[in-house]
């Protein structure tokens, strides 16, 4: 069972990303992690930094993906970005968006609805929940 929730949650982050890259997002990082929790995609859209959280479910069973994005989860988000731009400012080079920022970032969310057999029924994207 957890290995099957691991293999969903990864096809969900595999069509988020390509969604993403397909609207212009610049993909820096996936699966940012350390102890205190995980980042699913960190990107850029223009100069603005995004942290993306991505829900993936099979059916619609239980509620819909978007639904698992609670406050919990957004505190833990928020919490792992603040970590992510720390880390960040020890790097050395920079992308030229990194050297265009203003600090803006923001936290978007996408949501995947999958088939029994692995298609795509649903892709929502939501921007600016933080």
């Amino acid at each position: 069972m957890k290995r099957d929730n691991k293999k969903t949650g990864n096809r969900g982050e595999d069509l988020a990303a390509e969604y993403l890259v397909k609207k212009g997002y610049k993909i820096v990082e996936r699966n940012f992690r350390t102890r205190f929790g995980e980042i699913d995609i960190v990107c850029w859209d223009a100069q603005t930094l995004v942290f993306v959280e991505v829900k993936t479910k099979i059916g619609h069973d239980f509620g819909e993906p978007e639904d698992m994005f609670n406050k919990n989860k957004m505190g833990q988000v928020k919490r792992m970005g603040e970590v992510y731009m720390r880390t960040q400012e020890l790097k050395e080079s920079k992308t030229q968006d990194e050297e265009k920022w203003g600090g803006l970032c923001r936290v978007d969310v996408v949501a995947v609805v999958l088939r029994e057999n692995g298609e795509v029924e649903k892709l929502e994207h939501y921007q600016a929940v933080y």
